[in-house]
């Protein structure tokens, strides 16, 4: 009975652990031992998949970073011209 409910529960971690932006969701290991069975994998590749894997993570935080900075940047440009936008409307609103 108790590994049908850990094969439920891995089920359960596989399906919350979906893909965003095609990004693969990281899963939880709470048992190693666990984990390498139901793998199917050896210490060591199992590290070297992990590292791997926090690697993927790290070089898409980077790009998310850089476009968040990127996007900061232009928010000043964005409030000029809705300065802009709002005399020019002003100005239309009494004929000029």
């Amino acid at each position: 009975m108790a590994s049908s409910s850990s094969e439920a529960g891995a089920a359960a971690a596989s399906a919350s652990a979906t893909e965003r932006r095609g990004i693969p969701g990281a899963q939880f290991v709470e048992d190693v031992e666990t984990y390498l069975n139901q793998s199917g994998l050896d210490v060591n590749s199992a590290l070297s998949f992990l590292q791997e894997r926090l690697q993927q993570y790290k070089l898409v935080e980077m790009k998310l970073l850089a476009q968040q900075r990127d996007l900061q940047a232009k928010i000043p440009d964005i409030e000029k011209c809705l300065d802009v936008v709002a005399t020019l409307q002003a100005k239309k609103g009494t004929g000029e």
